[in-house]
């Protein structure tokens, strides 16, 4: 894998893009081994970014849940955008967030002040995040960058600040540590970043 890929695929799929939706460049579905949980991810091209979307069926701390979630960036894969459904039982919540351009977070009208100038969101229930920071960093083999993200906790829905870093140990390899090394797993993705294996925890099926 390089950038220049990324970037020539990224390209090809302007012109052939959906107006409503975006131009669909990947579409898999991703089997979590450490719980029961499925989850059918998609990403888009936009003329003015990418979006990530997924739908997840778990068993979480005893319960069963259905989240979806949808995830805008910019061209630069950015974090604009981020909304949460999630069902439990007869319980139901949702979150909604929105990074401005001044890279303010807010929750509605409410400024998350302790998250000012943070780039990623982290969905800690899926993988596909990941390809935020790994796409937007644009590290080459050997190099590592550190971040803190805006990391979503399931199924809570807090929100945290998770200190990062990422390594890119190969063509298709990356290192990813959070809370300074406190967790780390290895991950292989494929020509958009996406996640194909990561750790011991999730597995593409498609």
């Amino acid at each position: 894998m390089n950038n220049n890929m990324h970037a020539e695929q990224d390209l090809q799929s302007i012109g052939q893009k959906n107006a409503s939706s975006g131009q669909l460049l990947q579409s898999l579905l991703w089997n979590r081994h450490d719980l029961p949980s499925l989850e059918h991810g998609r990403l888009y091209r936009h003329h003015d970014g990418f979006t990530l979307t997924g739908t997840v069926v778990a068993s979480l701390e005893g319960r069963t849940l259905h989240c979806s979630y949808e995830v805008e960036t910019t061209s630069c894969w950015e974090t604009r955008k981020v909304r949460i459904t999630l069902s439990s039982g007869t319980e139901e919540q949702s979150l909604h967030l929105e990074r401005d351009d001044e890279g303010r977070w807010w929750n509605g009208d409410t400024e998350l002040t302790a998250f000012a100038g943070m780039t990623d969101i982290d969905l800690g229930i899926t993988p596909s995040t990941n390809t935020l920071p790994i796409r937007r960093l644009q590290l080459e083999p050997g190099e590592s960058a550190t971040m803190t993200a805006v990391w979503i906790q399931f199924p809570s829905l807090t929100v945290a600040p998770l200190p990062q870093r990422y390594t890119r140990t190969g063509e298709c390899a990356y290192r990813y540590e959070s809370n300074h090394g406190a967790y780390q797993a290895d991950l292989g993705v494929d020509d958009h970043g996406l996640v194909t294996t990561y750790a011991d925890v999730w597995s593409r099926t498609r």
